[in-house]
């Protein structure tokens, strides 16, 4: 069954935006990261990628673990940050009165 899968379990995906288009996603397959790490394409920027490793799939659904490699820690955090509602709006409240206080400042002078 499992050498009927495109993918085996482990395989390592390097992901990267197109630099073009943000709406592109593009990536490619490997079998360690030290491969993948080898194979970064030329046009990536300070380490915009990330890198996962499958952990189950049948073929149609598959599960991908991200690693500690690439943009991590900013996806990680900022999806994070996405979902905690009290986060979100409260940095969003103190961005405005940031902005609503540094107006006031200046058109006093």
């Amino acid at each position: 069954m499992e050498n009927d899968l495109p993918y085996k379990k482990g395989t390592i995906k390097l992901t990267w935006r197109n630099q073009k288009d943000n709406t592109i996603l593009e990536s490619a397959m490997f079998d360690s990261v030290d491969e993948a790490l080898k194979n970064l394409p030329v046009n990536i920027k300070h380490n915009d990628f990330l890198i996962f490793q499958l952990t189950q799939t049948d073929g149609r659904n598959y599960r991908w673990k991200l690693l500690k490699y690439g943009k991590y820690y900013q996806y990680k955090y900022g999806m994070e940050f996405l979902d905690n509602d009290v986060i979100f709006y409260s940095t969003m409240i103190l961005t405005l009165l940031g902005i609503y206080t540094i107006i006031k400042f200046v058109t006093k002078q």
